[in-house]
């Protein structure tokens, strides 16, 4: 699968401080002077966007210069999310994915030194109305959010931090 130009993609990443964007012009050239830098790249594979408690999690542990390149759209595969990781040159990625991409991510990292992290979060709530819920995020608005499911459940989730992800084991059996 040939992964297009980076510039091609921006309208599917963001770029987390959104700083280095102004200071970089493009994404092409932000990952050049990382790369040569060897200055930290972590590839954020969701549509959820990162929450502030999050973003400072990986700043405390990676230094204040690190990039989150965001990609927003949905992915077709996990090669896909590989090949985007490898040309941004990132040596960290936090999936939001189905577990059998998170499995192959976990495999190719162990082959070539990227790392695959899990967001912990934690369900606080559970609510019958948004305003509900919007509440209770106020109550911490760094580390919680909403999330609506197609039921009309409604849920309030609290990071709560990062864990590498060593290994998904996935058990089945004939039905």
């Amino acid at each position: 699968m040939k992964l297009v130009g980076l510039d091609e993609i921006r309208d599917a990443v963001r770029v987390i401080p959104m700083s280095l964007m102004e200071r970089y012009g493009s994404i092409s050239r932000l990952v050049d002077e990382y790369k040569k830098n060897g200055k930290p790249v972590v590839l954020w594979v969701s549509r959820h966007s990162i929450l502030p408690a999050q973003l400072c999690l990986l700043m405390k542990k990676l230094g204040e210069d690190v990039a989150i390149v965001q990609y927003t759209k949905p992915v077709p595969n996990a090669e896909f999310v590989i090949k985007l990781a490898e040309a941004i040159g990132a040596k960290y990625i936090v999936p939001v994915l189905p577990l059998s991409f998170i499995a192959r991510l976990v495999e190719h990292g162990r082959k070539s030194g990227i790392t695959v992290l899990f967001a912990r979060m934690e369900v606080v709530a559970q609510v019958e109305t948004i305003e509900e819920a919007l509440k209770i995020v106020n109550e911490n608005p760094l580390a919680r959010t909403v999330t609506t499911y197609a039921d009309g459940t409604i849920k309030v989730h609290e990071f709560k931090g990062f864990e590498v992800i060593k290994e998904v084991k996935l058990v089945t059996e004939p039905w």
